[in-house]
């Protein structure tokens, strides 16, 4: 009797019940877990709460999967245990569910125990300086080799420390893709032997260039341009072009090349009349001075550091109204000549307001604005060819310096216009995403009222409840 009395007890009925839903409850989760973890299903039903979408894929990325006609496999030359990016294999899992069976992997390849892999499977002299951890991206014959440097960017303070701003995982797999399975990748030929940067000067921009399927090689103009030759880069020439370059240079563009001429502020009194005469032909003409801009929302603290009006033309209008910020430090002015011509099309890229001026420092005169600090020239061939330039008065827009200091839209703009070049109209640009938090900005009002809330109103709920449910359960 004192046992059934014991369990007749309110108190004991609903501490049962409770024990009961509790085991239930704790069932059922087990269950769906196991089931979930046994059938795979969890690969599928994933949620990315990160601010940036860190783990996904655009819509960009996921159109282009769903048009592929080809297989595109992923090796990971790392044992699977020991691969500890997790951004990477999350999007590659990313790449697989959306790839519709083309894309297959990842693979996980230990070289240790398989060290004649690259060789058994890959072209050797296309994957030279291939280290373990790398990702090989390959579609036939065609292949691109991914590293840890390629999903990230990195951004430099004022003493040289590099940090991690974002992730470049989609940028870098979406590019892969594309030229993996890509008839043709154009190629992008940096010019050398008057005074340029070279390639590895330019690390973020030749990072943009690979990461949106373009090939890069060095040249110089004492022979003939390469046949392979898409586009000439000539990143800051300070000396100009000696008649044998210059010919050869003429006869390229001719033929229907283009080219990308970036020009700083000059430092020596050489006089670039060869250059110009290349721009003539092109009604442009790059001007021999330093222009500051006095209009305070077009510069930054000094006034030869600008930001240019952007003027709207094939180039831009692709890019995105948030990509159209730039700054442009010590810029020299470009012309537009008074020559008529029938066939050929100039459009402005970049200007400045009226309340500018430039001083010539060859004579050492001044003007008065505005100036023009960039344009765009297509000069037609025949009746189907055609040759386009850009001369724009400034290279330092696209230094890593000051890259790292005032963003990548600089490296946007340079794509956009190899991709005007090459007619690449369907190109997509994948930004970075970042990985930055972004500081809380409170009020003095929001302190005191969070602080009133954590130390005083939260504890009191808390403990107000735990006492109702405390007297409750009691008087069962």
């Amino acid at each position: 009797m004192k046992i059934r009395d014991f369990f007749s007890k309110k108190s004991v009925r609903y501490e049962s019940y409770s024990l009961v839903i509790t085991t239930v409850v704790i069932a059922v989760i087990v269950l769906v877990n196991v089931v979930i973890g046994m059938s795979g299903i969890s690969k599928y039903v994933r949620f990315d709460i990160t601010e940036n979408k860190i783990f996904s894929i655009s819509q960009q990325s996921i159109d282009l999967l769903k048009s592929l006609e080809k297989d595109v496999e992923i090796f990971i030359l790392s044992p699977e245990n020991s691969y500890t990016n997790l951004t990477v294999t999350e999007i590659i899992d990313q790449y697989v569910r959306n790839g519709n069976g083309k894309i297959i992997g990842p693979r996980y390849v230990d070289l240790d125990k398989d060290p004649t892999f690259i060789s058994k499977n890959f072209d050797p002299d296309r994957v030279a300086g291939i280290n373990a951890g790398d990702i090989i991206v390959r579609c036939g014959k065609n292949l691109r080799v991914l590293n840890n440097s390629d999903f990230m960017e990195i951004s430099y303070d004022y003493y040289g420390g590099a940090s991690v701003t974002g992730l470049k995982v989609e940028q870098a797999f979406t590019s892969a893709i594309k030229s993996v399975t890509a008839e043709k990748v154009n190629t992008v030929y940096f010019v050398s032997g008057h005074g340029e940067y070279g390639v590895d000067d330019l690390s973020q921009i030749k990072s943009s260039l690979s990461l949106n399927n373009y090939e890069i090689k060095e040249t110089t103009l004492t022979a003939p341009v390469p046949e392979d030759a898409d586009v000439l880069f000539f990143p800051s020439p300070t000396n100009d072009l000696l008649g044998s370059e210059l010919e050869n240079l003429k006869r390229y563009l001719e033929n229907g090349g283009d080219a990308i001429f970036l020009f700083d502020v000059q430092g020596s009194l050489q006089d670039l009349s060869n250059f110009n005469e290349v721009f003539s032909a092109y009604n442009l003409q790059l001007n021999y001075d330093l222009v500051n801009e006095f209009t305070q929302a077009n510069y930054l603290k000094e006034n030869w550091m600008i930001r240019p009006m952007v003027y709207m033309s094939d180039v831009t209008k692709n890019l995105n109204p948030d990509q159209l910020f730039i700054y442009l430090p010590m810029s020299r002015s470009v012309s537009v000549l008074n020559v008529k011509k029938q066939n050929l099309e100039v459009s402005l890229l970049f200007g400045t307001t009226d309340n500018s001026t430039s001083i010539d420092l060859n004579a050492g005169i001044q003007r008065f604005g505005p100036f023009y600090l960039g344009a765009l020239s297509q000069l037609e061939i025949g009746s189907a060819n055609h040759s386009r330039i850009a001369l724009i008065g400034n290279c330092t827009f696209i230094t890593d310096e000051y890259t790292s200091e005032l963003g990548s839209n600089g490296s946007r703009y340079i794509i956009s216009i190899l991709n005007w070049m090459q007619e690449r109209k369907d190109e997509v640009m994948i930004p970075a995403k970042s990985i930055e938090t972004p500081p809380l900005n409170m009020t003095q009002q929001s302190r005191i009222l969070v602080f009133i809330l954590l130390i005083a109103v939260i504890p009191i709920i808390i403990i107000g409840t735990g006492l109702f449910v405390w007297i409750r359960r009691k008087n069962l």
